[in-house]
C-alpha cells in the first residue's frame, strides 16, 4: 500500500527525536502487518514549552489517530489528555495516546510491561530479584511498578532529586506493601539487576547514571536508552565482564501493544 490522502497519521512525540528508532521500527512492523500506507508513523519534534499547544492541535487533526510519547514529555502528557488507563494514573505518566473521532485523547503507559517483557524474552526473570533502578520520571516509574507487579524481591530507587525517589517509593509501597522498597543505595552485597531509567547516555558526554562500584556489584546491567544502543554505562559493564541488556528489547516488546492501542488492527 502507498501513502495517500486516506493514510492515517501516527506519531512519535519527543525532544529530541533525531535519534529515535521508533518510527523506523514501527513502520517496518506496519509493513509486516500489511498496514503501511493505511497508517504511517512520523517523528514530531516538540519542545516542552510547545507541548500543550501541539496537543491541542492534535485534537483537531482529523486524520491523526495516536502517538508514542517519549522523553521528556511522558509525565506532562498525563496532565494533557482527557482519559488515563488505571496503569497510567498509577504511574503518573503516558507513553502512548489515542485520539478518538470527537477529539478526546486517551493515554496509557506501556514502558514497564515492555521493559519486563524484553528482559523475559532475553532470559532474565525479575521474580525474587534484588533490583536497583535509577530515575523517578515517567519511564522509570512505569518500570518500578512493573518490577513490583512481576514479583521482584526488593527494589532500591535512586534519583538526582531524592524527594522524587521518596515520593515514588511511597506510591509503590501503597500498592505493593509486601515488597521491600527503599529510596537508597542497597546495602553491601550483590545486585541482581541494575537499571538506568533516565535519559543519561543519549549524549556522548553524559555522566554515568550510576557509580562504577554499583556496576561492579550487579550481575546484569540494563538500559532504557535506545539510541545509542551501547551507552557508556553498558560499555563499562561489558568491560567489567557483567551481563548487559540494551534498551532496544523494551521498545520492540511494546510496539505491537502500542500500535494496537492506537487503533491499528
Amino acid at each position: 500500500m502507498q501513502i495517500s490522502g486516506a493514510t492515517r497519521l501516527l506519531g512519535l512525540i519527543g525532544d529530541p527525536v533525531v535519534q529515535a528508532r521508533t518510527p523506523g521500527m514501527a513502520n517496518q512492523l506496519l509493513q509486516q502487518q500489511q498496514q503501511f500506507g493505511r497508517f504511517v508513523v512520523i517523528p514530531c519534534h516538540v519542545k516542552p514549552e510547545g507541548l500543550s499547544g501541539f496537543v491541542q492541535a492534535l485534537r483537531i487533526l482529523q486524520n491523526f489517530d495516536g502517538a508514542v510519547v517519549t522523553m521528556p514529555h511522558k509525565a506532562s502528557m498525563a496532565a494533557l489528555v482527557d482519559e488515563l488507563t488505571p496503569e497510567a494514573r498509577l504511574v503518573g505518566a503516558v507513553n502512548v495516546i489515542r485520539r478518538y473521532p470527537d477529539g478526546r485523547l486517551h493515554g496509557t503507559v506501556l514502558d514497564g510491561e515492555g521493559f519486563v517483557r524484553g528482559l523475559l524474552e532475553a532470559g532474565h526473570s525479575v521474580l525474587g530479584k534484588r533490583c536497583v533502578l535509577v530515575g523517578a520520571g515517567g519511564a522509570a516509574s512505569a518500570i518500578a511498578f512493573a518490577l513490583a507487579r512481576h514479583g521482584c524481591g526488593s527494589l532500591y530507587l535512586l534519583n538526582r532529586t531524592e524527594s522524587k525517589a521518596i515520593s515514588l517509593c511511597s506510591r509503590l509501597r501503597q500498592v505493593f506493601p509486601a515488597i521491600s522498597i527503599e529510596a537508597s543505595v542497597p546495602p553491601d552485597g550483590p545486585v541482581d539487576i541494575a537499571i538506568n531509567g533516565t535519559n543519561l547516555g543519549m549524549k556522548a558526554d553524559d555522566p554515568l547514571p550510576m557509580s562504577e562500584a554499583l556496576v561492579e556489584r550487579s550481575e546484569l546491567v540494563a538500559e532504557c536508552v535506545i539510541a545509542p544502543e551501547m551507552t557508556r554505562l553498558l560499555e563499562l559493564a561489558k568491560a567489567k565482564k557483567q551481563k548487559i541488556h540494551t534498551g532496544v528489547p523494551m521498545l520492540a516488546a511494546q510496539l505491537k501493544m502500542m500500535l494496537s492501542f492506537m487503533g491499528v488492527d
